[in-house]
């Protein structure tokens, strides 16, 4: 029998929700040694591009708004999400038939095994076996199926209070500022949006199969009243995606809410705008109906083209009853399960922002919108004309506000 201990330490790493957290840069000192936008700092392997003070133009394309847990005419807001609830709901009905199995249907498989492979001259009962088998070291399977379900419960809630206890950070476009809250003191801090110094971090490791890089999407908010620095730090596939997100950012609060080009390409490949259960930013009972609409496109249901015209044009066939296998594999995860379990956690989880931050976040009358800088309206001018139309890049871009400086 396997230890409880090797079952807890198994059952962690596979139903760890969050990802295993990739190895942090340091965080830079932006207070002592202030940086500017444009500007490259390296240190052994790694290598920092600061992407503000002074939030100009980068020319990245920006990430989906759908990345952000919400937005509106007043504020976006970062964090806050579920995502990967639902997976986390199908290990743990994966787990539930691990339980069912061991306490439940082995004794029958047993049974069968021996009368199927017993000698001819001897004589099983099936039932008698089955009985024989739930009475046979039924206290460890209890214990242990028991042990199972309470690990699984117990990451569970254990996810959905963490996300309960962490402030999502805003930034309000009307006044032109960036709300943080501090998840342990509650504390509340607000800087002026031009004031946010962001970067994106770029490490090697090696490994004893090569070398793997790292990139990490950081933003620091400097609080002058306590004198310290609240550092905002995020994990990211590559340096494109990190720069977008704050391109996204950028956008938003210097133009509003931006077109988002990746939903546009979705509804061009898909050719229908997508519903509004695709466009909700969390998982919840909604994601049931958007996994089921995707494999009906992958399927060709909605598909307008005949049988006859998808083979003269080279297609595949249209699947018969694509979604067959959907469905067993929703009944395998008992149902709606996952889904349910993801829209508790997303209520559950999300916080209640201090009443401070409600009223910060109420919209101002248009004339009392806070105006945009006249140093970065000019600063965000060089840099756009110097990469569209001298085809510079970003840091040399940048490199000319010195220079303007001067």
């Amino acid at each position: 029998m396997m230890p409880a201990r090797c079952w807890k330490k198994m059952l962690n790493k596979l139903y760890r929700r969050n990802p295993k957290k990739l190895p942090s840069a340091a965080k830079p000192d932006i207070k002592n040694n202030r940086p500017r936008v444009g500007e490259i700092r390296k240190s052994g392997a790694e290598e920092i591009l600061y992407l503000s003070p002074l939030p100009v133009f980068t020319g990245q394309p920006a990430i989906s708004t759908q990345n952000f847990s919400e937005m509106s005419e007043e504020y976006l807001q970062i964090g806050g999400n579920n995502n990967g609830m639902v997976e986390q709901g199908k290990m743990l009905a994966f787990v539930i038939w691990i339980v069912l199995f061991m306490t439940v249907i082995s004794p029958f498989f047993m049974a069968a095994f021996v009368v199927v492979f017993s000698p001819v001259d001897i004589e099983r009962d099936f039932w008698q076996i089955v009985g024989l088998g739930f009475q046979v070291h039924i206290e460890a399977r209890v214990l242990t199926a028991v042990s199972l379900l309470g690990i699984c419960w117990h990451a569970t809630l254990q996810g959905v209070r963490t996300s309960a206890k962490q402030y999502p950070i805003r930034f309000n476009r009307q006044r032109r500022e960036v709300c943080f809250v501090d998840s342990d003191t509650h504390e509340v801090l607000i800087v002026p949006w031009e004031s946010v110094v962001a970067w994106v971090s770029q490490s090697e490791m090696m490994g004893q199969y090569g070398s793997v890089q790292f990139f990490e999407f950081g933003m620091g908010l400097e609080d002058e009243k306590n004198d310290t620095v609240q550092f905002v730090l995020a994990s990211k596939p590559s340096q494109a995606h990190a720069i977008g997100t704050w391109e996204a950012i950028r956008l938003y609060m210097e133009q509003g809410i931006p077109k988002d080009q990746t939903g546009d390409w979705m509804r061009l490949m898909l050719g229908r705008d997508l519903n509004e259960d695709e466009l909700r930013p969390y998982e919840g009972l909604h994601t049931w109906n958007v996994e089921r609409r995707v494999k009906e496109d992958m399927g060709d249901l909605h598909c307008s083209f005949s049988d006859e015209y998808i083979a003269e044009i080279g297609l595949e066939p249209r699947t018969r009853w694509p979604l067959r296998w959907w469905y067993v594999r929703r009944v395998l995860t008992f149902w709606k399960m996952p889904y349910l379990l993801a829209e508790w956690g997303h209520k559950a989880g999300s916080p209640v922002l201090p009443e401070a931050v409600q009223r910060w976040s109420q919209p101002i009358p248009a004339e009392q919108w806070a105006k945009p800088s006249a140093a970065l309206q000019k600063a965000t001018q060089t840099v756009q004309d110097a990469m569209r139309k001298k085809k510079m890049n970003f840091i040399d871009a940048c490199a000319l506000l010195d220079k303007c400086a001067k």
